[in-house]
C-alpha cells in the first residue's frame, strides 16, 4: 500500500515496525527456551529409527512470512543436504511422529513409496512400527518390497500384471503368508521363508 511521507503515515508504520519486532523477538525467545526439549523428544524418535541424534539450534534470518526465525537440524553435525535419502526419510518421519504426539488431533492421509528403500530389516522394521503409531491418526498407503514392513500392515494389497495390464487384490491371511515368504525368498518359496512370514505376522498383531 501508498502513503503520504508528509503524513504522519511514516510514522505510524516505524511504529508498528517497532511492535512487530518486539513481538517476533518474543517469539524466538520462546522457541529458544523450548528447542532443547523439542530436540530431546525428537531424538526418542530418531534412536527408535536408528538414527544419529538430532541436533536443533534456531538461528535468525531476516524477515519473511514465517518471522525472523531459522529452524536447522543435523544428524551428528551433518547437515540434511549431506545425509543419505533413507536417513532424510526416517528423520522426516521422526518429526511426522511428534508432531502427532504433540497434536493428537492431528488426522490426515500419507502416501510413502519404498520409504524403506535400502534400509537394514531392522531399520525397516522400525519404520514399520513407527507408522503403526501412526496409523491411530493416518491413513497410511505404503508401497514396499521389504517383509518387514509388508507385515506390519493391517491390510495388504497386491499389485500384479495381468494380460490387460495391471491389476490390485487385497491378500487374505494365508496368501499374505506366500507373497511374504515370496518376498523375502523369491519365486522359490523355502519353508524357512514361510515360517520367517509366519513369524513377523504374528509380531504384527502385537503392536498396538
Amino acid at each position: 500500500c501508498e502513503f503520504d511521507a508528509s503524513s504522519d503515515s511514516s510514522k505510524e508504520v516505524k511504529e508498528l515496525i517497532y511492535e512487530l519486532y518486539k513481538i517476533l523477538n518474543t517469539i524466538s525467545k520462546y522457541r529458544k527456551n523450548e528447542v532443547k526439549m523439542f530436540q530431546k523428544e525428537l531424538n526418542f524418535y530418531t534412536k527408535e529409527l536408528y538414527l544419529e541424534d538430532a541436533k536443533v539450534d534456531i538461528e535468525e534470518k531476516d524477515l519473511d512470512t514465517s518471522g525472523t526465525d531459522n529452524v536447522v537440524i543435523k544428524l551428528k553435525n551433518t547437515s540434511l543436504n549431506k545425509i543419505s535419502t533413507g536417513e532424510f526419510n526416517r528423520l522426516r518421519l521422526a518429526l511426522l511422529a511428534l508432531k502427532t504426539q504433540i497434536d493428537t488431533n492431528e488426522e490426515g492421509i500419507l502416501l510413502l513409496d519404498e520409504i524403506d528403500a535400502n534400509l537394514s530389516g531392522e531399520e525397516s522394521m522400525s519404520v514399520a512400527k513407527v507408522l503403526r503409531k501412526l496409523s491411530k491418526n493416518y491413513q497410511i498407503f505404503v508401497i514396499s518390497h521389504q517383509p518387514q514392513l509388508t507385515s506390519m500392515g493391517q491390510q495388504h494389497f497386491l499389485v500384479y500384471r495381468n494380460k490387460d495390464g495391471s491389476d490390485v487384490k487385497e491378500l487374505k491371511e494365508k496368501e499374505r503368508v506366500d507373497e511374504i515368504a515370496r518376498i523375502i525368498s523369491g519365486d522359490k518359496i523355502t519353508q524357512e521363508a514361510v515360517d520367517f512370514a509366519k513369524q513377523l505376522l504374528e509380531e504384527a498383531k502385537k503392536c498396538v
